[in-house]
């Protein structure tokens, strides 16, 4: 295999003038080819290097061309590795390069070095050269440029029209929740004794006794005054029976000692299905009505059932 490469070789080289030698120099023959010899930037071409010379003599090729920069480009570059053979007393060499700058590029080539014993000798490339052609065309001037482009203008964004819509979607927002928080505020506590004068007024405003429904007055008035004594008193509890609401007020004296009677008789109306008579209804609500002031004079004597009974007290005393 290496002979049919180095014969197919030796048939692109072309030997060249026989090299003069002075008196005591090896005789050399050397000769090289470009193929080919005019390429464009980057297009691989082949430099073919043949050396005749006496048998015995040993033969060192370059390893490739001079690679400095000139004004920041590499003219020449080898691409892969050189490739040697020898055929008998003649060397071949083949190297694939490449141009990199346009216009007459000199390889550059090291000279190729033959030695025998003790003897040497440097055998230089001469003016082996490419010619690297341009892809420009001939007259350069008649390329009309295109005309410059527009300045690039991005859509200026409104963003004052936008922060108000925010800010005012905030603002709405912000109002509907003070808003729901005032709708929703806890109502202030009302004191006992005014919410169920309350209450006997509004129940004693539908005049349940001329409609003929005293049952109802005399439960409803009762009910107000367990919510009272449930609110007042300590220890009693709206849920109390008749029996525990009893024991736990415990009344002795005045008109308190009305509540056992009245509460049971609102437990048969309301349990029982008991009649009542108009004039019994409306004593049981003036009942209900004197016990809870009663109560709250007791308990509360800066309130105004207290100063009236205190006032009472002075005025028998």
């Amino acid at each position: 295999m290496r002979f049919l490469i180095a014969a197919l070789l030796l048939q692109q080289a072309v030997a060249g003038a026989q090299v003069p030698a002075t008196a005591g120099e090896l005789p050399v023959q050397m000769g090289y080819r470009i193929n080919p010899d005019t390429v464009l930037i980057a297009q691989q071409f082949n430099l073919f290097i043949k050396v005749l010379a006496p048998k015995g003599v040993r033969f060192e090729f370059p390893l490739g061309p001079d690679t400095t920069s000139q004004n920041g480009v590499r003219p020449i570059e080898i691409r892969g590795e050189k490739i040697v053979s020898m055929l008998g007393d003649t060397a071949v060499a083949l190297y694939h390069l490449v141009a990199w700058d346009v216009g007459t590029q000199p390889l550059r080539f090291p000279d190729v070095r033959v030695s025998t014993q003790g003897q040497e000798r440097l055998i230089p490339l001469g003016g082996a050269s490419v010619f690297v052609r341009s892809v420009l065309p001939a007259d350069t001037s008649l390329r009309i440029p295109k005309p410059p482009r527009p300045l690039i203008v991005l859509p200026v964004f409104n963003w004052l029209l936008w922060a108000a819509i925010l800010a005012a979607a905030i603002a709405l927002v912000l109002l509907w929740w003070v808003w729901r928080r005032y709708r929703n505020r806890p109502k202030p506590p009302i004191d006992p004794y005014v919410r169920a004068q309350q209450e006997f007024a509004r129940i004693e405003a539908r005049k349940l006794t001329e409609k003929d429904e005293p049952e109802e007055h005399v439960t409803a008035m009762v009910d107000v005054v367990r919510e009272y004594l449930a609110a007042r008193v300590p220890g009693v509890r709206p849920s109390n029976t008749t029996t525990e609401l009893v024991r736990a007020m415990n009344p002795r004296d005045g008109v308190e000692a009305e509540l056992p009677d009245i509460l049971e008789r609102a437990d048969m109306v309301k349990f029982a299905r008991a009649g009542v008579v108009v004039e019994e209804a409306t004593r049981a609500g003036a009942m209900a009505r004197e016990i809870v002031d009663h109560v709250e004079a007791r308990l509360n004597p800066e309130s105004e059932p207290g100063k009236r009974s205190a006032a009472a007290r002075a005025r028998a005393a």
